[in-house]
């Protein structure tokens, strides 16, 4: 079983101060994330988006779906950007997760 996760890279200048309503995000990557993983601690969704920004983060990442995401030659996960797990939108804080709420037009379509 799977949960379905997608990372959204911030677009807005000032993303490093911080994830704001409204900010413009761009689709990096979207893959099934191990349920299992989410599951066996008390708190699996922390636990998730630690392994995710783990993973995008080192240089050698093990999961192929990092593996994919430095292929695709994307930026380090960084303040301001967001993940959504499941149906959850998380966007990365100065210290841990802030859960968020996204809108369509903040999407920004890549060719």
């Amino acid at each position: 079983m799977s949960v379905r996760a997608d990372v959204y890279l911030n677009e807005s200048p000032d993303h490093f101060f911080g994830y704001k309503d409204g900010h413009l995000l761009t689709k990096a990557a979207s893959f099934d994330f191990d349920a299992v993983v989410l599951s066996q601690s008390a708190d699996g969704v922390a636990s998730a988006l630690h392994t995710i920004f783990r993973e995008l983060n080192i240089d050698d990442p093990t999961a192929w779906w990092a593996v994919r995401y430095r292929e695709d030659r994307h930026r380090s996960l960084s303040v301001g950007d967001v993940v959504v797990l499941g149906e959850t939108a998380w966007a990365v804080a100065s210290v841990g997760w802030e859960q968020v709420v996204l809108k369509a037009e903040q999407i920004i379509a890549v060719a």
